[in-house]
């Protein structure tokens, strides 16, 4: 089988949303903390520029603010700062800024041919009017540069903190998804030269995370239940072959007599119904083995509603009484009321049936059969007991396979699909059966949990 393909995998899907869902993360927590950082320089921009209006309206009161300005002019400019001294009518006095002062407060105006380093980062500039004495207006500015140049450091640092983090996700997604996807890849394989006969099995792990060992216990399940469906199924095959050699021979001879003897009609007539009886005989085998396929074929659960057990087993016992009766047995019932299970009502009914029937036609005149159904902590127990011979320990559990009938019962007429139609309808609502044996006879128990 060619290997899987890595970039058609869920994984490798998965692998690239886990790398994208990382990347908006990284960018959310990347945006959020570079607004922090935009506000935090943006506010010691304006608190410079109070701190300098501040000490520069106590050289207002000392009488120096003209020299002080002048005094910070004359350093070489490189910076983003701005000062403006106006008469009061907004005229020129001192100062860098051309800007004619009306209000007093914070202003915030566009700037252009700003000076200094980073002047192509500057486009506005913060300016904080106040008014002294005489008119004049004292007008002090901070530029946006520094602002501008971190948005930029930022953006590029960014960009490229994104790219590695999506690369990063990338690369170790698509490890961790190869090595993910090699691992079902062997596991699969090794699953298919089970089934091909090319390995025994079950699946090992010698090593390996808690879900491939999970996996690959359900694989072996999954394996297990093929094997004994195959072998269930060479079984059946070789069981109808030998069952059925028997009554078809019969068959023959009797349509052989039948063609032999044509001038007797009675006698013919006679080989002619004992015909008709074992095809009928033939036919009743293959239908009921349809109907275990059946069963065994449905969809577990499906149209299964509430059935009222102590109704059920109340009314069974009351239909087979009289039946029991006529061949020399009793049936009675211990039944607690008002018990309940959802199931299918005529696949239950069946089940009580062949049970009951069974016990009828396998144990000698004057046998007692007991229907019981109790609540208990366990469940609800229901049990069909008989004061018969019973069943041999060893051949308890082989008794609900087709076909198979014991010593004692192969004078009496039966396919022995009878147990087995039950175990299939048991499996079906998967209701536990256990037979024990009760000195004399034989109890089938039933637990409805």
């Amino acid at each position: 089988m060619r290997p899987i393909n890595f970039l058609q995998t869920a994984t490798f899907r998965m692998a690239v949303l886990q790398a994208m869902l990382f990347a908006v993360i990284v960018a959310a927590l990347f945006g959020f903390v570079w607004r922090e950082i935009h506000e935090y320089v943006a506010d010691q921009l304006l608190n410079a520029v109070k701190v300098e209006t501040a000490s520069l309206l106590g050289a207002a009161h000392a009488g120096t603010l003209e020299p002080q300005i002048r005094e910070r002019l004359e350093v070489p400019q490189e910076g983003d700062d701005y000062y403006l001294l106006s008469d009061a009518d907004g005229s020129h006095i001192a100062g860098n800024l051309i800007y004619r002062p009306q209000v007093e407060g914070w202003q915030r105006v566009p700037i252009s041919g700003a000076y200094g380093r980073h002047k192509g980062h500057a486009n506005q500039v913060d300016l904080y009017v106040s008014r002294l004495d005489g008119g004049k207006w004292l007008t002090v500015g901070r530029d946006n540069r520094d602002i501008g140049e971190l948005d930029e450091d930022l953006s590029r640092f960014f960009f490229f903190s994104v790219g590695i983090a999506m690369l990063f996700a990338l690369l170790s997604g698509g490890i961790a998804g190869h090595i993910f996807v090699k691992s079902v890849d062997r596991l699969s394989a090794r699953a298919e030269r089970i089934v091909a006969g090319e390995e025994s099995g079950p699946l090992r792990l010698e090593r390996g995370s808690a879900e491939f060992v999970r996996l690959a216990g359900r694989l072996n399940r999954i394996l297990e239940r093929m094997h004994a469906l195959m072998e269930n199924m060479r079984q059946v095959s070789n069981d109808i072959a030998h069952d059925l050699r028997t009554p078809l021979t019969r068959l023959r001879q009797r349509l052989e007599t039948a063609a032999t003897i044509e001038q007797e009609p009675v006698r013919q007539r006679i080989a002619i119904e004992q015909s008709i009886a074992e095809v009928d005989g033939v036919l009743a085998t293959f239908a009921a083995l349809l109907r275990i396929s059946r069963i065994q074929a449905r969809e577990r659960q499906a149209g299964f509603a509430p059935v009222d057990l102590s109704e059920l087993f109340a009314s069974m016992a009351d239909t087979y009484g009289p039946v029991a009766e006529d061949t020399g047995h009793s049936v009675s019932a211990r039944v607690q009321p008002g018990l309940a299970f959802k199931g299918d009502r005529a696949l239950l009914t069946q089940m009580l049936s062949n049970l009951i029937e069974n016990a009828i036609h396998h144990t000698p005149v004057g046998t007692r059969i007991t229907l019981s159904l109790i609540n208990t902590i366990e469940g609800v127990i229901g049990c069909v007991e008989d004061s018969g011979p019973g069943i041999p320990t060893g051949e308890r559990q082989r008794v609900f396979q087709r076909f198979v009938r014991l010593d004692s019962s192969r004078t009496s007429p039966g396919s022995g699909l009878g147990l087995a139609l039950v175990a299939a309808i048991a499996d079906l609502h998967r209701i536990p059966i256990v037979l024990f044996d009760r000195r004399p006879g034989l109890a089938i128990e039933m637990r409805f949990t």
